[in-house]
């Protein structure tokens, strides 16, 4: 199963492929009581939006949209004083529900390990809600190395999350 799975680079067009993903997950995690996308975050602009500065990937089987991730090469908001330039930054990364339990989250992970090596990096950085422990375990059973907490302020809106790393 896992060589069917393709990974490209996603363009501005496919805003709506995006979307859709995103408010997938965002609608499932409103669903299970996780307190951490919310479906009102998401709309065309801010998908957009988001291709500024950042690489945003597709993950397909047989055609079919299966996951996204992006990627970008620096983060100082988040990562503050522990930032550096010689990581990769992952954000938005999201398997639809019906593909959970097909090891894709884990082939896109040693995916990205490839790609940031290959561009020279030493780290995958990524970050998430403390508040998720289920979230933050699956980060650790991929043997992501935890490396602290920060709180990030956003509108009215002030959440709290976990920073993991690992070298590649």
């Amino acid at each position: 199963m896992l060589h069917e799975i393709d990974i490209l680079e996603a363009s501005p067009s496919q805003v709506d492929e995006v979307l859709s993903l995103w408010l997938e997950a965002a609608h499932w995690m409103l669903d299970n009581g996780i307190d951490q996308w919310r479906p009102e975050y998401f709309n065309r602009e801010t998908v957009l939006a988001y291709f500024q500065n950042r690489q945003i990937f597709l993950v397909k089987i047989n055609d079919e949209i299966v996951g996204s991730f992006a990627l970008q090469w620096s983060d100082p908001s988040v990562w503050g004083e522990l930032h550096n330039e010689d990581s990769g930054y992952l954000h938005r990364f999201v398997v639809r529900r019906t593909q959970a339990g097909r090891s894709i989250g884990p082939y896109m992970l040693k995916w990205i390990e490839e790609y940031v090596k290959a561009h020279n990096k030493r780290y995958v950085r990524l970050d998430c809600m403390a508040s998720n422990e289920a979230l933050n375990g699956y980060y650790r059973k991929q043997n992501f190395t935890y490396r602290g907490t920060f709180q990030l302020q956003s509108g009215e809106h002030s959440w709290r999350g976990s920073l993991y790393e690992k070298e590649v």
